[in-house]
């Protein structure tokens, strides 16, 4: 919810939100005041509101007509047909938050990843959700300054950077994660 969250606030239309038990739709968006009823409703880290759907309800949010999409409930959740289904809709971009989200028995790239890589753009794992080690990375260097402002920003700065440097081998709106393995692996050789 975190993700909508921000996304509200900074003028994103979020259409749903889904975890592993069920999720809301709204094609109209959800409003920041919303969203925020449901952080402070959650049970744990799962959605808790009146007008929660079942999985079997929500087949739909597949189909809803989202630009951008950020799997982050969970790992190995989203298969082919999914993603299928959402390009149809319109979708543009995919920011993987959770570890590992597509339904693929390889941790990096299987044949679900590859074919999303290929179709549309898809930031991978290691870059959108790399938050908390950057911030313990943050928190170990030296006369760093505590505020929650200047964590968060320090891991956008390395977000940043890390998709700059996949620009700068190339523009190109697919193959992003394909080019952020081959960066990552030049910078540890």
């Amino acid at each position: 919810i975190n993700a909508e969250y921000m996304g509200a606030q900074n003028g994103a239309k979020v259409v749903a939100i889904i975890d592993k038990d069920g999720g809301v739709m709204n094609p109209s968006g959800f409003s920041v005041n919303e969203i925020v009823e449901l952080v402070i409703n959650r049970d744990g880290n799962k959605l808790s509101t009146k007008n929660m759907l079942t999985l079997e309800q929500m087949a739909g949010v597949w189909d809803i007509g989202a630009e951008i999409f950020i799997p982050a409930a969970s790992s190995r959740l989203v298969t082919r047909e999914h993603v299928e289904r959402m390009m149809a809709a319109g979708l543009k971009v995919i920011s993987c938050g959770a570890n590992v989200p597509f339904q693929d028995p390889e941790i990096f790239m299987g044949a679900t990843s590859e074919f999303v890589d290929q179709s549309l753009s898809l930031i991978p794992d290691f870059i959108a959700n790399c938050g908390m080690a950057r911030v313990f990375a943050y928190l170990m260097g030296s006369n760093v300054e505590l505020t929650d402002h200047a964590i968060f920003n320090d891991a956008s700065t390395v977000i940043r950077k890390a998709l700059e440097g996949v620009h700068d081998m190339s523009n190109s709106e697919v193959g992003i994660t394909t080019r952020a393995f081959q960066r990552s692996l030049q910078q540890l050789v």
